[in-house]
This record gives structure tokens, sequence and C-alpha cells, in this order.
């Protein structure tokens, strides 16, 4: 009985620590993401960077606000707000605009 405790432990050890093994050890600048496949993602200056529910990062020109069902709004101007109101309806200073990983900036 154990041993098998024993094994049942040094494999979900092995388990949790492999995937944090193989991934290359770096700095991620601050603010900044790192997927996956070891791609950088960063904010534009004033904007805002955030990441999806299917693990996408995208980032908006000013801040952004991520309603229920996981749309991302941003505000269209660099360092402008947004926020939502208690019906998740996005308001923005400037205009409102979907966050878009076109706007960020990829560090390679």
């Amino acid at each position: 009985m154990k041993q098998a405790l024993m094994l049942a432990l040094t494999i979900l050890a092995f388990a949790v620590a492999s995937p944090v093994a193989a991934q290359s050890v770096g700095p991620v600048p601050n603010g900044c993401y790192k997927d996956l496949s070891g791609v950088i993602s960063c904010p534009p200056m004033g904007g805002d960077i955030v990441v999806t529910l299917s693990g996408q990062a995208v980032c908006g020109k000013g801040h952004c606000v991520r309603n229920v069902f996981g749309k991302v709004t941003c505000s269209s101007l660099p360092g402008g707000q947004a926020t939502q109101d208690i019906y998740g309806t996005a308001m923005c200073v400037g205009d409102c605009e979907e966050a878009s990983p076109a706007y960020c900036q990829q560090l390679r």
C-alpha cells in the first residue's frame, strides 16, 4: 500500500513538473504576456492587454473591459478609460472598439 502511494505521488509530481520544465526560461517584460509557444505580446503605449478565454492575447489602444461572454472592449484613445454598467454595456472615453491581436506588439 505504501509503495502504491509513493508511486502515485511520484507520477503526480512528474505530471505537474513536466510542463514547467518544457517552457523556456526568460524574462517577460512587466505588463506583457508570453503564450505557450513562447511569443511575447505587449500592449501599445497607454493601452491594455487581455488574454481571451482561448488563451490569445488581444490589445486595445486604451484600457479594456471583458464582459461575461468574454468579449473584450477597449477605449479607442491611448490611456482612455473603459468601464461597464450593471448590464455589461461598455462605456469608453472616446469611442469603444473591440480589442485585437493586431494592436499588440510582438517581441521575439
